[in-house]
């Protein structure tokens, strides 16, 4: 049965399409029979549409989400194989758009295995996006502001729909582990996952730059955070 994996969190700048973009691509890669791999959308509130710039996506692109919503006849983006996504080209919600967007994903979930959601707060489109979400990603920073919004946005969306929080673009400080401790003890009460920490790093800023995924790559330098994402996937399967 498709699920619908949603990444958020209320702080920007924290690597969330990013690591929406990385762990769709990483399980795009895997089968999900002896034949077929999963085929996976990837749709956004953001729009920006960083993850075109992620994928190395130059081309111009025409109506998107809005268009799909009203007419069911919008754009369709190729970023991988078995990897598709469509973009925001508007950001103005009509008062149709939940009832539409309800019956839209319900398309979706039939031609796709998932669908990942990038989700910024942007009007009124992460609510819809948490009511039809199976599962939500919480990417973080360590840090004081950053752990108080982790906690204020579970209580927000419940704590039974979030499967993970991921700390990213860390660094190795003391006081970062110290956020992390408190971070775990927060997170062990309502019995939700806090991932280990994906540390700030060159390499991975190496493959931003040459628009490359985890696993677009064979280097061996990059075993150990490969396989952080591959525990990512199997905790959103």
């Amino acid at each position: 049965m498709s699920k619908v994996i949603l990444f958020k969190n209320n702080k920007g700048g924290v690597g969330k399409s990013l690591l929406c973009f990385w762990v769709a691509d990483t399980l795009s890669k895997i089968k999900k029979t002896n034949e077929d791999y999963n085929k996976i959308l990837i749709l956004t509130s953001d729009s920006q549409n960083n993850i075109l710039q992620l994928a190395g996506i130059t081309s111009k692109f025409g109506k998107g989400l809005e268009e799909h919503i009203e007419t069911g006849n919008g754009e369709i983006i190729r970023l991988r194989k078995n990897l598709f996504y469509i973009p925001l080209t508007s950001t103005k919600i009509k008062t149709t758009f939940d009832n539409k967007f309800t019956e839209l994903m319900k398309e979706f979930k039939k031609e796709y295995d998932y669908v990942f959601i990038d989700g910024s707060p942007v009007l009124k489109l992460d609510n819809i996006f948490i009511k039809v979400a199976d599962k939500i990603v919480i990417p973080s920073y360590l840090d004081d502001m950053t752990t108080k919004g982790v906690t204020n946005l579970i209580k927000e969306v419940g704590g039974e729909k979030v499967a993970l929080v991921i700390p990213n673009r860390c660094g190795r400080s003391k006081l970062e582990k110290q956020y992390f401790s408190k971070l775990k003890i927060v997170l062990d009460k309502v019995d939700i996952k806090l991932f280990d920490p994906i540390y700030q790093s060159s390499k991975i800023m190496k493959l931003i730059e040459q628009r490359k995924t985890i696993f677009e790559t064979k280097n061996k330098q990059y075993k150990e955070i490969q396989s952080s994402f591959a525990q990512i996937v199997k905790e959103v399967m």
